[in-house]
């Protein structure tokens, strides 16, 4: 039976902020977040992020006044410790989210009335046939001076603001044991709000029993951890630390992920000067902190990853608990992050040849030398390119682009450990891929496959593809259009009955035709059509695969109620080549897990 966990709430003035996730949300919860804004317009309420995507259940405004914004969705499996609100800046917003245990699979209902400028506030009736429920009010209002609200009679209060830009709200529940119409209810507000309006939003049903577990898998062989920080520069010892909630990924050709945190008790001022290595106390500091420090990740004694940390976050619960979080990203993001200052030219020259002069470029540049040695070698395939300092571009911007055309290639900084005493970064590549494309990984369900997903989506395909870059009138006094490849269709989709689905894709500071040409072909070869995207979450069962492996292919086979046996063979049997994976760390209580990002699309 539909049940209220709990609530959690949050106000600000900032264009973006964050509400707390309710306390003991679990997987399949429906979460109802309520948002209202103070400002004399539209109040930029975007649909908050976070996990599973919310859905907008209702809004109401006034042509004077922004109002209020209600969200729901159903919490997946994944989900952050807090979601985050938008709003304009220069105001004030009142958030909540109420978290509704044990719900069925129907969307809530709601209904909202406006009430104007008068203290009794009153919020409008539903009609469920959904038994039993739980039956949410709110109101809201707009007045520069405080207001305090009185719940309806009957309703127990999980909210009551008022903020000096003018935004009030309150938010209240109470259980419904039956059936049929919940009646119109009022809130009361100690003085009149100049606009107000309430809302009932209702949650019913009874959610469907689970399926019963798989039986237990013996575990594989232990897995060990460690996370040893260093200098980005000098790639100097700090210090080691003892992670949990480690999430990390790695990716061909871009930046991955790094989060993790470390709870540090009142009775160990030790671990406390650790992190403080670290994270430093006082802006003072400037000897180590967010954006200098790295953090290699070792797995069973070998590297899987190099982050750079880029943020730093420490916080203190009302019961004294004190917790540091760090996030980063791989050593890639880095060249992100230093712009080409010198004029650069290629003239027929191997697209390696390029990709190499840019890093030894930007190692050049004072504090830019991250010591990443570069793997010889080339591909056979010329451009003729110029880099401009006034274009404002960064070295990876840059990278990016070269590897991105038509018959371009692969990329990624590798950092290894041959135990030596000194860690080795490199650059690598491969032409035309990263990778053995004839070694094949098996990953079956039932077996090491722990979950799947699939999404086809058309928004991000097309049926004919055109490139757009700079264009080539130079004189400022006249007026002059892009550059335009000429537009590649998906012929066999024509053929198929499809319909022209347009798709232009930027390429940044391009002039040159052919090149558009092959940024056009490229996207038309790998995006035609409705787009399927594949999820695979797996087991890492020893050794088998690593990061080290990205680039190889993986044959994933599924037998399932949606893909079940036919004539005795797996109906779902598909090979795909890896270019990502995103890592869930083993911690207390909770198994290693693994997602792999497969070669299917690429985006505009």
């Amino acid at each position: 039976m539909a049940v209220l966990r709990s609530t959690s709430s949050a106000t600000s003035a900032s264009a973006s902020f964050s509400c707390p996730k309710p306390s003991g949300t679990q997987q399949g919860d429906i979460l109802i977040a309520f948002q209202t804004c103070s400002d004399f317009g539209n109040g930029n309420m975007t649909t908050p992020t976070g996990g599973s995507p919310w859905q907008l259940l209702g809004q109401r405004d006034d042509t004077e006044w922004a109002g209020t914004r209600v969200w729901w969705k159903r919490v997946g499996a994944s989900e952050p410790a807090a979601y985050t609100f938008r709003q304009s800046g220069n105001n004030d917003s009142i958030a909540a989210i109420a978290a509704v245990a044990d719900a069925g699979t129907a969307t809530p209902l709601i209904a909202s009335t406006e009430n104007g400028a008068d203290a009794s506030v009153s919020c409008p009736s539903v009609s469920s046939s959904l038994s039993p429920g739980v039956t949410l009010r709110w109101a809201a209002g707009l007045r520069f001076s405080f207001v305090g609200w009185s719940a309806p009679s009957g309703y127990s209060e999980h909210l009551d603001r008022w903020l000096s830009a003018g935004a009030t709200a309150s938010l209240a529940s109470r259980p419904r044991t039956a059936t049929g119409a919940t009646g119109a209810v009022a809130f009361t507000a100690s003085s009149a709000p100049i606009f107000s309006h309430g809302f009932t939003v209702d949650v019913g049903g009874t959610a469907v029993p689970p399926a019963p577990p798989p039986p237990a898998i013996p575990p594989s062989k232990d897995i060990h951890y460690r996370y040893v920080f260093c200098d980005l520069l000098t790639d100097d010892y700090i210090t080691d630390l003892d992670l949990s909630d480690v999430s990390y990924d790695r990716r061909i050709g871009e930046p991955g992920s790094f989060s993790g945190s470390i709870s540090i008790p009142s009775n160990d001022p030790n671990l406390a000067e650790k992190v403080a290595a670290v994270v430093p106390r006082y802006p003072g500091d400037l000897s180590t902190g967010p954006g200098r420090c790295v953090v290699h990740v070792y797995r069973n004694g070998l590297i899987w990853g190099s982050y750079l940390i880029w943020q730093a976050s420490l916080g203190m619960s009302d019961r004294g608990n004190l917790q540091a979080r760090l996030s980063g990203a791989t050593l890639e993001s880095y060249l992100d992050r230093v712009e080409v200052r010198e004029d650069l030219d290629f003239s027929d020259t191997d697209q390696v040849d390029i990709a190499r002069a840019l890093i030894e470029s930007m190692q050049g540049q004072a504090g830019a030398d991250l010591g990443i040695t570069l793997a010889a070698g080339g591909s056979g395939v010329t451009r003729t390119v110029s880099y401009l300092a006034g274009e404002s571009t960064s070295y990876g911007q840059r990278l990016n682009e070269l590897s991105q055309l038509n018959d371009g290639f692969e990329w990624m900084i590798q950092t290894s450990d041959p135990g030596a005493g000194t860690r080795i970064r490199e650059w690598v590549f491969g032409y035309p891929k990263i990778g053995e494309t004839d070694t094949e990984h098996l990953f079956t369900q039932p077996g090491n496959v722990v979950s799947w997903q699939e999404d086809i989506d058309a928004t991000r395909g097309a049926t004919s593809f055109v490139a757009r870059g700079e264009s080539v009138n130079e004189d400022a006094s006249s007026s002059g259009g892009p550059t335009l490849s000429v537009p590649h269709d998906a012929a066999a989709h024509f053929a198929a009955g499809w319909p022209r689905l347009d798709s232009t894709i930027t390429a940044h500071f391009q002039r040159d035709t052919d090149t558009l040409d092959d940024y056009a072909a490229r996207y038309a070869a790998q995006n035609a059509g409705a787009v399927r995207v594949h999820q695979v979450s797996i087991r890492l069962d020893g050794d088998d695969f690593t990061p080290a492996h990205l680039g190889d292919r993986a044959r994933v086979v599924l037998v399932n109620q949606w893909w079940p046996r036919l004539n005795g063979a797996a109906s779902f049997d598909q090979s795909w080549r890896v270019i990502g994976i995103s890592v869930q760390a083993t911690t207390r209580g909770q198994r290693e897990t693994a997602q792999l990002v497969f070669e299917e699309v690429i985006d505009s």
